[in-house]
Parts: C-alpha cells; sequence; structure tokens
C-alpha cells in the first residue's frame, strides 16, 4: 500500500561524506565552517576541526544519529550522544561531522559498522499504555526524510503544499473490525496504563471522537500539548493536528488519501504560505523558519504532495529541539 514512499525512507545515520567548501567562522579558534557532500544522503551545512580542508573524507552523522558511547567523540555525551540541529559560534550545524573516513566512496552507510541507531522520541513519561506489540506493518509509519535526502527541486515540480511541523508526538489510529486501534510511532498501545490512567494518544483520539471512523479508515496526526515534549508550542490542552489518512480497500490494502478530502475530524496541520516555489536549500531553509503561535522557533516545516504521493521535512535552524 505505501511502496511509492519506500525510496524517500532514508534509513542511512552515518555516512561518508567529502567537503566541497570551507569557511572562517569569526571569533573561532578550532572550527570552520563546511558543506559535506554524501552521496544519495544529499548535500549538509556543517562545522569541522580547522584542519579539514576541501577535497578531505570525512564521517558524517546526520540529524537523529544516536552515536555509541567512544572517547572519539566523547564530546557528544553531554548531548546525551544525539545528533540534532545546533549552533557554534552562531552558525548553524546540520548534522555531526567527525575529521576521517575509510577511503570509499561517499554516502558509503557507516550506520551498522558504528553502532548508530536512530532516536526516538519516548512516549510521554506517567502516560505510556501498555504495549500491545509493534507498530502494524500495513500502514507507514510518521517520519519524514529530511530535505538533503530527496531530490526535492524535482519532486517539487508537482503540486504541492507546505504545513507547520508541530512538535509533538505522533500518533495513528484507525477503526477495524475489533474497534479503534491506536499506535505511537513505534508501538500499538492500549487504551489504559497498568494503573488505570489514560494515555496521551488514546486521551486525543477519544476527544476527537475517532471511535466513529468507518471501518477500515485510519488517521496520523501529531499530539502536541501540556505533558508532551515540552509543550513548545504554549497550549492549554492536549490537541492533533493530522496530517494523514488512509483507507482500505477490497484487498486488505492500506491505501493514503488526500487529507483535505478526508472528513474533518480534528484540526489539520497549520498551512504556510510559499511565496514562490522554493528553487535552492537556503530557500527551504528561510521557508521553514518559522514560529509557533505563542512566538517561539518552531520545527520547521513539511512539504507534501497535494496527491499524497510524497512528503519531506525542513528543520528550522533557529529550533533547538
Amino acid at each position: 500500500a505505501h511502496q511509492e514512499w519506500a525510496f524517500l525512507q532514508m534509513k542511512n545515520l552515518a555516512v561518508i561524506g567529502r567537503v566541497t567548501e570551507t569557511a572562517n567562522i569569526p571569533g573561532a579558534d578550532l572550527i570552520i565552517q563546511a558543506v559535506v557532500v554524501c552521496g544519495a544522503s544529499g548535500k549538509w551545512n556543517g562545522v569541522v576541526s580547522k584542519e579539514t580542508q576541501v577535497g578531505d573524507l570525512v564521517t558524517v552523522f546526520l540529524q537523529d544519529a544516536v552515536l555509541p558511547p567512544s572517547a572519539r567523540w566523547a564530546f557528544m555525551e553531554k548531548h546525551k550522544w544525539r545528533v540534532r540541529m545546533a549552533r557554534f559560534k552562531g552558525v548553524p550545524s546540520e548534522c555531526l561531522i567527525v575529521s576521517g573516513a575509510p577511503n570509499m566512496q561517499p554516502g558509503t552507510d557507516l550506520t551498522e559498522a558504528l553502532g548508530v541507531t536512530k532516536f526516538e522520541k519516548p512516549i510521554p513519561a506517567g502516560m505510556a499504555g501498555d504495549m500491545v506489540g509493534s507498530f502494524p506493518s500495513y500502514l507507514p509509519k510518521t517520519d519524514e526524510p529530511n530535505f538533503q535526502t530527496v531530490d526535492f527541486a524535482e519532486l517539487m515540480k508537482q503540486p504541492f503544499y507546505v504545513t507547520e511541523k508541530a512538535d509533538g508526538s505522533s500518533c495513528t489510529a484507525w477503526y477495524d473490525e475489533s474497534g479503534l486501534r491506536v499506535a505511537s510511532r513505534n508501538w500499538e498501545l492500549k487504551e489504559l496504563t497498568a494503573t488505570g490512567a489514560h494515555n496521551v494518544y488514546w486521551r486525543t483520539a477519544r476527544a476527537y471522537k475517532l471511535e466513529q471512523l468507518p471501518i477500515g479508515m485510519a488517521v496520523q496526526f501529531e499530539v502536541v500539548g501540556p505533558g508532551v515534549q515540552g509543550n513548545p508550542m504554549g497550549l492549554q490542552k492536549l490537541e492533533g493536528r493530522m496530517f494523514g489518512a488512509f483507507k482500505r480497500d477490497d484487498d486488505g490494502r492500506w491505501a493514503r488519501l488526500t487529507v483535505k478530502d478526508f472528513p474533518p475530524v480534528m484540526p489539520t496541520a497549520k498551512e504556510i504560505a510559499a511565496p514562490q516555489r522554493p528553487h535552492t536549500a537556503d530557500e527551504l531553509r528561510t521557508l521553514a523558519a518559522i514560529r509557533y503561535g505563542n512566538g517561539c522557533h518552531g520545527e520547521g516545516v513539511v512539504v507534501r504532495a497535494v496527491d499524497q504521493s510524497w512528503s519531506f521535512k525542513t528543520i528550522n535552524l533557529n529550533y533547538k529541539g
């Protein structure tokens, strides 16, 4: 049902890159700016040690990579070994670049060889239901690729729209012959915890009466508000932001629907006006420099095909996370 999105699902978290540009950083004695090209894993901006030169091969850890503890990158311990958007002397860094790499082609995957894993947002503490099982294999997980890993200029020749990337926890709810079912990004959850408490995913699903979905319908949404990821949007109550919808066909396959044509079961992700079609990475980054309604820097934007056939995200360079 979702093979058409497979080409967008980049699993590489650590790759070989080649430095193609460098620039000095005012006031920095040990680091310089750099652009690295990583084959199919894209072109990224970051910082490197000052002795690095154009043409050098480097090891590049992409966003949400979790590094195994090592003296080689001991400075990452204070970041809990997770790679995310950061600033050094005011210069944004979209990835982690470490000097040195095997003499292999840029883009060569080092994820497994280096023991790197992907960061997953934890289920909100104290509110997670007991797990029923893994996320269902017949629905796609809620995780767009970064724009650096897709041919965004080619994709955006098709009709698209841009939405705010709400900083919360992803949820999938679907209705089948057994009733309403709810999952976080990786796990299907019971409605109640072992102590009898409702978890945020089920609470949000019930708030929008998703038990009234027809059999064979599914929605994907972000759960945002108090108790979820620090509530960066400053909301007063739990809310949902719908960004995906599916319908099961007669053969049992779940096909993606156009969100705008789906019944309005909850608010959709806030649409962002794009003054023109972004042609460059810098134009995408400018588009992603959003703020939430409370004035805080937003996480970024998601660009999505009108026919729902593809999507990708661009993280706000000012986003702290």
